[in-house]
């Protein structure tokens, strides 16, 4: 099944929440980017160089951003300090353990560098699930696979022992996602 109308929208809505923290020809890695790597398609214009790494990758086509084909809860295939960015966009409430994951996102970033991360609150759970059941949100989304949700302060302490200083946290959709930039310091 492709991606509804519906997961297009909510994929919008994060897209919309993350891009102001994008600086302008910034070397950005999508972890968890799903297929096609929306994401760094619709910040084309802003960012310098994209890289998506994902399990689900569909054919590359000439305008595609590059995606490479990973498992991210085996380690991050991509050298230290290479990006100014990484995103998680409603990444992290599908991983049982989301620490290697975070730490990789850690090393993979420049100096001065941000991680910026969204995630769903658990209360949208039982929703997603009955428009799973009836085909308003597709398979690709995972909906009915999300794990036990960190609260922000567990987060910020565990993205903290990784080596973050400075986090932005705010909430999004009458507060049912969450959107946190964490920083690596210079």
């Amino acid at each position: 099944m492709a991606y509804t109308a519906f997961d297009r929208f909510a994929a919008w809505r994060r897209f919309r929440a993350a891009l102001p923290h994008i600086r302008q020809g910034a070397r950005v890695c999508d972890v968890g980017c799903g297929l096609g790597a929306r994401f760094l398609q619709r910040a084309r214009s802003q960012i310098g160089f994209g890289l998506g790494l994902d399990y689900q990758v569909i054919a590359r086509t000439s305008n595609s951003p590059q995606v490479v084909l990973t498992d991210i809860t085996h380690g991050l295939p991509v050298r230290s300090g290479q990006f100014d960015h990484v995103v998680m966009l409603a990444v992290v409430e599908h991983l049982s353990k989301p620490q290697e994951v975070l730490r990789g996102s850690f090393r993979i970033l420049a100096p001065g560098g941000s991680l910026i991360l969204s995630w769903t609150n658990a209360a949208v759970d039982p929703i997603l699930n009955v428009l799973h059941r009836v085909g308003v949100v597709s398979d690709e989304m995972e909906s009915e696979q999300h794990q036990q949700r960190l609260t922000v302060d567990q987060l910020q302490r565990m993205l903290r022992d990784f080596g973050f200083k400075r986090f932005r946290h705010r909430t999004f959709e009458i507060g049912l996602n969450n959107l946190l930039v964490a920083y690596k310091p210079h």
